[in-house]
């Protein structure tokens, strides 16, 4: 081949674009052999992200947390921690991650009250909390814990058969109580007639429907509280006040008479509920309490609020009012109910829970009055956004305006509730017809397959 001039330079051409092309296959297969993740959370409110709320809890944080990770030396393991925790660090850059394994420093683990390898201790403000796993639940507990400055006791009243947060049946409020417990809280039964003051370092002073009356001694006790600018939660219910009239007048509530009711068979269906005291509530009032709820909460066999509520001397928010079509029930609650307005039914909406505050001092006195006590029963706290209301109001009232609306989303198909017709049903069709018809079809098919040819 003769090489000219033209084809030397064809040839350098060829060269050079032959090295491009190579350092570009090279820096190709370099890029390829990085990892690069994507994840998508797919789930119900992304409870599997980092949750706003969790998010908002670090940003109100105003010291830096410390955590160390309590953990054999495996490089694995430590990344795949490292991964999770740069979620919150991410939000606040001021967290920090350490490891220490609890077989070579077993003097530090004691220290930190480390019992067992891969436990996580998380370091605030001179405070430490030890957490057994990395789930977001487990650690916005831990921060929330940790977030109180001091110690919040909340005291609920007993004595007059009231519900109560260490009774674990239906009618209960344990799972209240270890909810409450889980972000900080300490509780604590107080019998009246035992110990005739109320504590003086009681954060929220809880009333949960009491069956029969307080003494003149026990209401007064209660009513020196409030007027001392004492956090009050009262769950009422529909009837007596069981001694507690003077205290609904010290704060400017009269209640309805009769029971809510909300007799819509379609919003029933839709819910999922069969009695109509039972009543969906999906208005909230413009209150720290309720501005984050999204979901509905049910409300069981509630007394109604008179409007206006909180007389002159307190603010009043109404917190919870029930659709148009509701209306509190005068008559016994017996087979299906119709509005009867001469027999002194009240139309609705009505308004069910009421937030109460006034300056007492140099700080805000806050109360909140709720119709009903059955709403946090063991029975009905996991219902909706039961919980994240019960959890908002405590919070309020104990003035942790940060952790008002700390909270996780929960997804609301995690239970499947079958009556007790369909669970028969299914048991019938797997348990009885799947199987004798599989073995009737063998049968005919092994007999079919037995008759000999024509």
């Amino acid at each position: 081949m003769h090489v000219s001039r033209k084809t030397h330079w064809h040839l350098r051409l060829n060269s050079l674009i032959f090295l491009a092309l190579f350092l570009c296959a090279v820096g190709l297969a370099a890029w390829l052999s990085h990892q690069y993740r994507f994840v998508q959370d797919w789930t119900y409110s992304q409870r599997n992200s980092l949750a706003p709320a969790t998010a908002k809890l670090l940003r109100a944080t105003k010291q830096p947390i410390h955590m160390i990770a309590f953990v054999a030396a495996d490089a694995a393991l430590h990344q795949s921690i490292r991964r999770q925790i740069a979620l919150y660090q991410a939000v606040d850059p001021r967290i920090t991650l350490s490891f220490s394994n609890p077989d070579l420093a077993p003097e530090r683990a004691r220290h930190y009250g480390v019992t067992h390898a891969g436990q996580l201790a998380i370091e605030l403000n001179g405070r430490t909390r030890v957490v057994d796993n990395l789930r977001q639940e487990t650690l916005l507990n831990a921060f929330m814990h940790l977030a109180r400055n001091t110690k919040r006791w909340v005291v609920f009243l007993e004595g007059h058969k009231e519900r109560s947060p260490f009774d674990t049946s239906s009618a209960g409020l344990s799972r209240f109580g270890a909810a409450l417990q889980h972000d900080g809280f300490q509780l604590l039964a107080l019998n009246l007639l035992r110990t005739p003051q109320i504590p003086e370092n009681t954060a929220v002073l809880v009333i949960a429907q009491p069956q029969t009356a307080l003494t003149p001694g026990e209401a007064k006790a209660v009513a020196d509280f409030v007027n001392t600018g004492g956090s009050l939660l009262w769950l009422h219910a529909p009837g007596p006040s069981h001694g507690l009239a003077s205290l609904a007048a010290q704060l400017g509530i009269s209640f309805v008479p009769g029971t809510v009711v909300d007799a819509n068979p379609d919003l029933r269906a839709m819910i999922g509920i069969s009695n109509p005291a039972v009543v969906p509530v999906l208005d909230y009032g413009p209150s720290p309490i309720t501005s984050d709820l999204q979901i509905q909460t049910l409300m069981p066999f509630s007394a109604a609020i008179q409007q206006p509520a909180g007389g002159k001397d307190w603010k009043a928010i109404p917190l919870l009012r029930t659709l148009p079509k509701s209306w509190s029930e005068t008559a016994p609650l017996r087979g299906e109910v119709h509005f009867d307005q001469a027999q002194g039914d009240t139309p609705g909406p009505l308004i069910l829970g009421e937030a109460l505050s006034r300056r007492h001092g140099a700080k805000q006195q806050r109360v909140v009055v709720i119709g009903s006590g059955a709403f946090l029963s063991n029975a009905f706290i996991g219902q909706g956004a039961n919980l994240n209301l019960a959890l908002g109001a405590l919070n309020w009232l104990s003035h942790d305006d940060n952790l008002v609306q700390i909270h996780l989303p929960s997804a609301p198909d995690t239970r499947l509730i079958l009556s007790r017709t369909v669970g028969y049903a299914i048991a019938a069709l797997f348990l009885v017809l799947l199987p004798a018809g599989l073995f009737i079809s063998g049968t005919l098919i092994w007999m079919r397959r037995r008759r000999p040819a024509r």
